[in-house]
Parts: C-alpha cells; structure tokens; sequence
C-alpha cells in the first residue's frame, strides 16, 4: 500500500514509522516539516512533499494529521485529486461537522472516508493508543490499523464524525470528573480522611457505570432540590477550609436551576426512566433534540 500522511508531526510519525516497518510505501506531505520529519524521511530514503494535489493521485490511502483548524481544508484539497476507491483517514481534532461536509464530498467521488479519534496520550503509548474511528471506510482502516497492532475500535453503526463528537464528549466527562477529583480530595487530603473517602466511595464500583450514570439521571430530575441543599452545604465546608472552589459552584448552578425547573413544570412520575428524564430536561431547558 502506498500511504501519504499529511501532517509530519507526532501523531503522523508515529504511524508513519511502524506502517513503514510493516512494507507500506510511506509518503510524506507536509508545509513546514520539522527536523525529525526530516531525518525520518532521510532515513527511508524520502523527501518531505509541501503539495498535497502532488501526493494524492498516487497514494492508495491517505492520512491527514493536521490542526483540527485545517481539517476540511485539507480533505478537500486531497478528495480532489485522490482516485476512485481509494481511502481517506482523518486522525484530526475537527468539528464533527467539518468531518461530516469532508465526508459526503468523499462519498460524491466515490472515496471511503473514516474519521479516527485518538483517546489517550500518543507520547506515551505511540501507536498502541486507542483509537475509535467511524465511517465508511472503517472495514479498511480497521485492516490496516490491526496490522501495527494499534487498537482501533469501529463506532457500531456509526457515520464519520461520530467518532470525533464522542471524543469530545469523553473529554466533557472525564476532564470535568478529573477537575472534581481534584477539588474533592485535596479536601479529603486536607482532613486525612482520604483513605476513608475511597472506602465512602466503593459502592459506586459495585455498579456498572452504565447503570450509575442511568441512575443519575433519572434521579437528578425528581431529587435535584434536596441535593442541591447538600451540595450548598458542601461549598460552605469547603470555604470555610479555606480550600480553592471552583467546580462547585458550576454544579450549585445545574442544580438550582434543576429545581427551579422541577418547581415551575415537575414530573408527572415519581420514578421516570432515563428516555422520560431526557425528555423532561431538553423541554424544561428549551433545547430541541
């Protein structure tokens, strides 16, 4: 196969260097090409190429791992020289609509199209980071990815772009309970109960996060003033330890206007299941699904 990577950075050398070992003809397309693209490329016995069009009618698949700012840019410039059948991976940071308007043009030209979100620390784990990818291309990418031995893992069912909204989402989630994580136990910390807080804290392991998240929603709509009551408590504490507060009170505003919400339009039902708290939240909050 021969590859063109687009973008010699971190994340298209550290493909760019085991597909190469795996007998993929690499080529490499880059405006400003860093001192270690340089060397890689010398050292397979290449030249760094600045034009896109020029690369793209040879390559069999080609990998853009540019800024997300770039994204349809780039798909663009690619789709318009790349042949018929060919395959187009996007490893970028890109607005899932971008990808989307890339991929419906991919699609008009008869080229495959996947966009591939990385969900961990390429420094760290290099090519054994994971991956999710989505599209239609993804049967190829999934071959190709397997055959490096980089865990790349298809969105069942999934369009392109959805790989790279879910990858936004996971950060939304992880990155807020990092930033709690850490407010709650330098507190903890601070007391020495953090030992006793783990053990305060394991019944939640008893659960799948599945099921422990299904249970936060459906519970937030129906008990959101009660708890909005323990976690103004909980802000005073902390205050009142001279602690930094900073992502309590973002959760004191979900929460009072929650029960606002519940105030003015509550539930019919004391128990709603998840799809009924969903309902009820993206009318209370005047949003459309």
């Amino acid at each position: 196969m021969k590859i063109g990577i687009v973008g010699a950075g971190e994340v298209g050398l550290t493909y760019a260097r085991p597909w190469a070992a795996a007998g993929h003809e690499i080529i490499l397309c880059d405006l400003n090409p860093s001192p270690t693209a340089k060397a890689f490329a010398a050292e397979l016995g290449l030249g760094v190429c600045t034009s896109i069009a020029e690369i793209a009618p040879e390559c069999d698949i080609v990998v853009s791992c540019v800024f997300g700012t770039v994204s349809l840019v780039v798909a663009e410039q690619a789709l318009a020289h790349m042949r018929k059948h060919a395959l187009y991976i996007d490893m970028t940071t890109a607005d899932p609509k971008q990808i989307r308007i890339a991929a419906e043009r991919a699609a008009q030209s008869g080229i495959d199209y996947v966009d591939v979100a990385i969900l961990g620390a390429i420094a760290l784990t290099h090519e054994k980071t994971n991956l999710l990818g989505a599209g239609a291309g993804i049967d190829r990418a999934l071959g190709l990815f397997a055959g490096i031995g980089a865990p790349l893992k298809s969105v069942d069912g999934g369009a392109a772009g959805d790989a790279a909204a879910l990858k936004i989402l996971r950060s939304v989630f992880t990155k807020g309970l990092e930033a709690l994580t850490i407010e709650c136990f330098m507190a903890a910390e601070k007391q020495g109960v953090t030992d006793k807080l783990h053990d305060a804290l394991s019944d939640i392991d008893q659960a799948s996060l599945r099921d422990f998240l299904g249970a936060l929603i459906r519970t937030h709509v129906v008990h959101a003033p009660r708890r909005l009551k323990e976690v103004e408590e909980a802000e005073r504490q902390l205050r009142a330890a001279d602690m930094p507060v900073a992502v309590l009170p973002g959760v004191k505003d979900l929460f009072q206007r929650t029960a606002g919400q519940i105030s003015s339009s509550p539930l019919e039902t004391p128990a709603p299941t998840v799809e009924q708290a969903f309902e009820w939240l993206f009318k209370a909050n005047g949003v459309s699904r």
